[in-house]
């Protein structure tokens, strides 16, 4: 069980610094692969996202976010069960875990460009941004026409990284922002501390 739950936090983490993903990528319909990397451990996730719709999956779990509805669905894959959690993207909470995106975030006070490069097989800009409430750190940005997202981001020193991987554009099946027929809703067992 309690791996269970240290996956869901990280899951729902997850969507919530996907969220930055505005602008044209908010746009786009595409899956990818998502490679993290933080405190000596790398994971493996799956990720869908269309029309202010994001699912990320990983481990037996996955997590359903669907702003249209403000809701977020956490399933437990195997068990045939899920969590609903009302979802509120103006809260003070949801609006401090935004990370870098192609739109500046709020307290960005700068974005140096450095150089252009190959990340996996993506053509991109990579930048350093800086910020008034958190600490700088590393983007790049696609600049392969039809693909404008961040492919990756990282600390200054590495000691963190996320990189999109095996970027799909073609459009996710609707089946996959819904609860699956047969699933039964479990009894909320309180509210993650940035969806309050």
């Amino acid at each position: 069980m309690r791996k269970k739950v240290k996956i869901l936090m990280g899951l729902a983490a997850l969507v919530i610094c996907l969220l930055a993903l505005t602008g044209a990528a908010a746009a786009m319909s595409f899956s990818a692969e998502i490679v993290s990397y933080d405190a000596g451990e790398t994971t493996t996730a799956k990720f869908w996202m269309t029309d202010n719709k994001m699912r990320t999956e990983q481990d037996g779990m996955a997590t359903i976010l669907r702003m249209d509805k403000k809701l977020m669905w956490v399933l437990m894959l195997e068990d045939g069960m899920y969590m609903e959690y009302p979802f509120n993207p103006s809260t003070p909470k949801y609006q401090q875990s935004q990370v870098a995106t192609a739109e500046p975030a709020t307290d960005e006070t700068e974005r140096v460009w450095i150089l252009n490069e190959l990340v996996n097989t993506y053509r991109a800009d990579k930048y350093r941004v800086n910020y008034r409430n958190q600490p700088s750190h590393y983007i790049w940005m696609s600049a392969d026409p039809g693909l404008l997202m961040e492919v990756k981001s990282a600390a200054l020193d590495n000691s963190w990284w996320r990189e999109f991987r095996k970027i799909s554009l073609a459009a996710p099946a609707p089946a996959l922002f819904e609860i699956p027929p047969g699933f039964k809703k479990m009894a909320m067992q309180g509210l993650p501390n940035f969806i309050r």
